[in-house]
């Protein structure tokens, strides 16, 4: 908007016709050097962040998706044992208790 007035025919018109636009320009503008925004990065260099967010975000779901995967199989192998062992105290039990060796002697 502001460099559409700098190449208008009529300047002073054009900021009369676009005077809304320009108050919401200079509100904005205001209202970032409050936050200490002096300089406002090209499109560029924002669709660049943008793109590398957005691998980093893609590597970062795959790498979960790999996690989550170990992670099963974990659970699995941990249930597993847990069955084993289980089913080893349930085989020690049916098992007869040891007994104490019996010396047997004959009388003659």
């Amino acid at each position: 908007m502001i460099e559409d007035c700098k190449s208008a025919k009529n300047p002073k018109a054009y900021r009369t016709k676009h005077q809304a636009e320009y108050q919401l320009h200079d509100s904005l503008k205001k209202e970032l050097q409050d936050l200490g925004v002096t300089k406002i990065p090209s499109s560029n260099k924002i669709q660049k962040q943008i793109e590398n967010l957005e691998s980093e975000q893609a590597a970062t779901v795959r790498e979960k998706q790999e996690l989550q995967k170990k992670q099963k199989t974990l659970d699995i192998i941990q249930q597993n044992f847990s069955v084993l062992l289980d089913a080893l105290e349930i085989n020690s039990d049916l098992l007869p208790a040891k007994r104490e060796p019996v010396s047997v002697t004959r009388d003659k």
